[in-house]
């Protein structure tokens, strides 16, 4: 029995520190790269079969050159002789539209981070004085929807109650 609740709390904490670990292979960059050419230059499903292999193509060539643990100055001049053979490449498959959206585009989008979006949670604290400040919004509208509603039935009520005594007399 004590072995499988140390079993769990291994597993359960490799799940919280992999993350942490975790390598981005050169697919998901390619992959994180295509996608955003295919949302900016509205790629049809046909270029965008052409960019990822490019790019993945690309990305396992940084990795074997990063590997070899060059210096900087060989390192970004392989780095660059590699952009332009990949841009050559897309843009042979772009249209001209897209081709004058991606030029300006090239020098930004090669600096970017690719990273995966982490959803920060929200703090608790902002979000329970909303609640709260909703909560009371609706409650004061309904009292004062049923304080006008009393007192028109009040007001109501009063008006038959005199006719009534008139009819006595």
């Amino acid at each position: 029995m004590s072995r499988i609740k140390a079993l769990l709390v291994l597993v359960i904490l490799a799940g919280f520190f992999g993350s942490a670990f975790a390598v981005n292979f050169p697919g998901d960059r390619a992959g994180w790269k295509a996608d955003y050419l295919y949302k900016k230059l509205n790629l049809t499903k046909e270029q965008y079969a052409a960019v990822y292999p490019a790019y993945f193509n690309y990305e396992t060539k940084v990795d074997d050159l990063k590997a070899k643990k060059l210096d900087k100055k060989g390192l970004a001049t392989e780095m660059t002789k590699l952009q332009a053979g990949v841009n050559a490449e897309i843009e042979k498959t772009l249209t001209k539209d897209q081709v004058t959206k991606w030029t300006p585009m090239k020098d930004k989008f090669y600096k970017m981070t690719w990273k995966k979006k982490v959803r920060k949670p929200k703090t608790e604290g902002t979000e329970e004085v909303k609640k709260d400040e909703k909560k009371d919004v609706k409650k004061d509208t309904k009292k004062e929807v049923k304080k006008e509603d009393k007192k028109e039935v009040k007001k109501d009520v009063k008006k038959e109650e005199p006719k009534k005594e008139e009819k006595k007399k």
